[in-house]
Order: C-alpha cells, then structure tokens, then sequence
C-alpha cells in the first residue's frame, strides 16, 4: 500500500493562525505609527497652503499662512496672526491645523499671504521642510510656494 506524505489540514490551519496571532502582535513594533506621520503632516500643510491660495483667489482678498514652527501648527487667516481666522469648511470653525509631535518643521517665512490673484506675499519663494524626528532615515519633504505664481509643489 502507497502511504502518502505531507501535511494535514488541521496542522496548515494550526500554522497559519499562529503565523497571523505572530504578525499581528510584532508587526506594530516594527512598523510605528511616527514613520507616517511626516507623509501625513506633509499633505496637511501642502492642502492648507493650497486651500488659502484658491480662498484668496476666490474672495479676491488676501489670505495669510500663519505657520509656528515650534508648536507644528498653521492657521489661515484675513491678517497675519489670524485674529480673523478663515473658516474651515469641514469643521465651520477657525481653521487652523495641529502636525503631529514627531516631526520637526522649518520653513524660510513663518507667514505667507496671499494676494486675489494667488501671488505670494512677500513675491518670494517660500520653502517649508519637514522631517521625522523619530524615522530620521526617512527622507525630509520639501514644500515650495514659487515666487510669482504662488504655485504650492
């Protein structure tokens, strides 16, 4: 009599539901929320810049970014310190953005307005940089704001 070899089902099942108790209890100790938290801080910031840009355009006024580098926030407003803050239209509140505590944000013009025709206030390109302060071998991401145009990129 020919005995076959191999594995039964019940031993493959066994396998593959400790391989998944396994992976779910060390995957997030290898992979942290903070590694994704610079991407999303990244998108954050960029929306907001192009949401004051079209908001200028559209109101025919002038908008500002306030952006405090050291608490990683930004609020826009109709004057540069946002005393009269643009409402967001998600939350009809004041708008402003909190980033997250693990990156560390520069930028060459804590405040940037802009004009009714989307040009940048002062006319100068504007970098922002932000960097995980906890992945540092993740990548720093760059935002520009192009003399001009005030095209956010």
């Amino acid at each position: 009599m020919h005995k076959s070899r191999g594995f039964t089902i019940v031993e493959l099942v066994a396998v593959i539901v400790i391989t998944g108790i396994i992976a779910a209890v060390a995957a997030p100790r290898f992979i942290g929320r903070d590694a994704f938290d610079a991407r999303g801080d990244f998108g954050t910031l960029s929306s907001a810049l192009r949401y004051a840009q079209k908001t200028a355009i559209a109101q025919r006024t002038v908008i500002y970014a306030n952006i405090n580098t050291s608490a990683r926030t930004v609020c826009l407003g109709y004057t540069s310190n946002c005393s009269s803050p643009v409402i967001d239209p998600a939350t009809q509140a004041a708008y402003a953005k909190n980033l997250s505590n693990s990156i560390t944000l520069s930028a060459s013009s804590a405040i940037i307005g802009f004009d009714g025709l989307g040009r940048p206030i002062p006319n100068a390109t504007v970098i922002l940089t932000i960097q995980n302060a906890v992945a540092t071998a993740e990548p720093a991401r760059t935002i520009t704001v192009e003399a001009e145009t005030g095209y956010v990129h």
